[in-house]
């Protein structure tokens, strides 16, 4: 009886190590995504000069790699700055702003509070799209995809160029 419980508890803490491993992964691969989705979005001009705004809400590891990244990377000169956000409410200016998917019913909110800014709204729950977000995250299998709409993002007075349209499953 022991040693069955000596495994079950090796197994439990492989399972976690594995999970932990999946989670930080996938928020390396979407950190990824952000960034190459801010290259191809057309910002307002009067924006140039100013920082790149990214708000995370409700994913601390993506806050995580979001950080690394913006330690080496900018997009065109604009540097990369980081923030995170516990709600959907009180978001100050931000060029992109992605809600995790445990906040994923606070979607309504955050398209109504930045309707109206120059803002990419970014989902980490698949059909996001449909709800006024301009890029949700979906799982192809075991690969990492999105779903883009252009509409929603012109409507929000961004430019999207036509690769990133390509790359991605066009919903509108």
């Amino acid at each position: 009886m022991k040693k069955f419980l000596v495994k079950g508890i090796l197994m439990l803490g492989l399972i976690v190590a594995m999970t932990s491993a999946a989670k930080a992964q996938m928020a390396q691969f979407q950190a990824l995504y952000i960034y190459n989705f801010a290259k191809n979005i057309g910002w307002p001009a009067e924006d140039s000069q100013k920082d790149l705004v990214v708000t995370v809400i409700g994913d601390n590891d993506l806050v995580s790699e979001l950080n690394k990244l913006a330690q080496t990377k900018k997009i065109g000169s604009r540097k990369v700055v980081v923030k995170d956000a516990a709600t959907a409410t009180g978001i100050q200016k931000s060029d992109i702003i992605f809600l995790g998917e445990s906040k994923s019913s606070q979607i309504a909110t955050l398209v109504a509070n930045q309707k109206g800014n120059k803002t990419l709204i970014v989902s980490g729950k698949k059909g996001h799209c449909a709800s006024g977000a301009g890029v949700s995250f979906v799982m192809n299998g075991a690969k990492l995809g999105f779903e883009i709409s252009n509409n929603n993002i012109t409507a929000g007075g961004l430019q999207v160029s036509q690769k990133l349209l390509t790359l991605g499953t066009e919903v509108n």
